[in-house]
């Protein structure tokens, strides 16, 4: 399905065909007073329903105000998201990580929501860990829309078929090479997903090695040694048949959540992180249990607890009072949260949670459960990535490929990751 295909309007984009007016979320004409403002996020089908009837309840609730929605796979948003700072028509309200968050900042494409606040935009019942980590220097930017974790999610009729045992919380490496290959001997299906060309692991890793990968000067900071290392684990996995082979791994580096190994039936692990539990369980039939991304052999763990996504005030915004007062009952409103659920993550206000509670469906347990079992099982959250680290990320999937493809040897691949992460620096500076 092509780009264009896999975007979601709701209503009529005003480019469309240069038509004066805009469709609500109930299909209602809204006519020039009413206040139009757009919501650009990344998603999949069950996030994307679950937006657009918060869209729908907002504009019935807000009578003139019209919320237009906007939607493409996370594979693709970025690139969208870029065409659009370059054309200066980002959507009002956008959608952000945490990973990418600085450098948007810095290319002054968000902007503070610190004038809005106790105004169009109520913080009072949001935590105060998730307010901090959307301020840098100060200013708040970006308002938490959950937290979450990295998982990996894992097929329960698949374990149960090779009688696999572990701890989910204080499993290692070592111990993803047994059970990968035990269900793959068992069941015929591959053990795991490669993960060789997976930046979330791989950064995760890098820290496990007491690295950093980037220092307080913004240096790239993954050696050369612990990239090859990261690589030969699942080189060894590989060889040992427990992923699928390197060619058919290459082609789904990026892939949308509908195309994951423990989606599709191809693998019994994926790799993800805790917001998309729904996401997935709601492609599959079989019951998704969770576990964190393995732990070193010493007991070192990668994952770190930090913001799923934020929603944030662009700097194109036609209406930024209108935009605020959106995103202010997009983390509070009680009927548009129960909406949202925990789709994207652990909700930053503690009165959502409650509310929430009762009325959590079996995944969505599942997702708490999960969170409830790392707490003080993770890494401290390092300060968001400096410019260019979105560029770095694309450069390593790129470049990794060529070991899944055994294109090179892996200490002449991570070297090459080195160098050139160093050359993206220097440019971003």
């Amino acid at each position: 399905m092509s780009t264009f295909n896999r975007r979601k309007f709701l209503g009529t984009a005003a480019a469309a065909a240069g038509s004066a007016a805009i469709l609500s979320a109930t299909g209602n004409s809204a006519f020039a007073q009413d206040r139009r403002i757009r919501h650009f996020w990344w998603g999949n089908p069950e996030r994307d329903k679950r937006t657009f009837e918060v869209i729908r309840l907002f504009n019935e609730k807000n009578p003139g105000i019209v919320v237009a929605g906007e939607t493409l796979g996370s594979a693709d948003y970025f690139t969208r998201l870029t065409t659009q700072i370059a054309g200066r028509n980002m959507a009002d309200a956008i959608q952000m990580g945490y990973g990418v968050m600085f450098e948007y900042i810095n290319r002054g494409a968000i902007l503070p929501l610190d004038e809005f606040v106790g105004k169009s935009l109520d913080i009072s019942q949001i935590d105060e860990s998730a307010l901090s980590a959307g301020r840098v220097d100060g200013k708040l930017y970006a308002l938490s829309i959950g937290a979450n974790s990295h998982v990996s999610l894992y097929n329960t009729r698949l374990f149960d078929a090779a009688g696999i045992s572990f701890d989910p919380f204080g499993w290692t490496y070592d111990d993803l090479k047994r059970v990968a290959g035990e269900v793959t001997k068992a069941t015929g299906v591959f053990g795991t997903d490669d993960n060789t060309a997976d930046y979330q692991n791989f950064s995760d890793y890098v820290h496990q090695r007491g690295e950093r990968l980037f220092d307080d000067e913004g240096n790239f900071g993954a050696s050369a040694e612990t990239i090859a290392d990261y690589f030969a684990i699942w080189a060894d996995l590989r060889a040992a048949g427990a992923t699928p082979p390197g060619q058919v791994s290459a082609g789904l580096v990026g892939a949308e959540l509908s195309n994951w190994g423990i989606v599709t039936g191809q693998t019994a692990i994926s790799y993800a992180w805790s917001n998309q539990m729904v996401g997935v369980q709601n492609l599959m039939q079989d019951k998704v249990g969770a576990a964190m991304f393995p732990n070193t052999p010493e007991m070192i763990p990668g994952s770190i607890i930090q913001p799923s996504q934020f929603i944030c005030l662009s700097r194109d915004t036609v209406d930024a009072e209108a935009a605020t007062t959106y995103m202010s009952a997009f983390v509070n409103d009680p009927e548009m949260t129960a909406v949202l659920g925990l789709e994207r993550g652990i909700p930053a206000n503690a009165q959502v949670r409650a509310a929430l509670q009762p009325k959590l469906t079996e995944i969505e347990a599942t997702s708490v459960a999960f969170f409830d079992g790392i707490q003080g099982k993770t890494m401290d959250l390092a300060p968001p990535p400096p410019s260019g680290a979105q560029e770095i990320e694309a450069m390593f999937e790129r470049v990794a490929v060529a070991v899944l493809l055994d294109q090179a040897p892996i200490p002449d691949v991570a070297n090459q990751i080195r160098r050139e992460a160093e050359g993206i620096r220097r440019r971003a500076r």
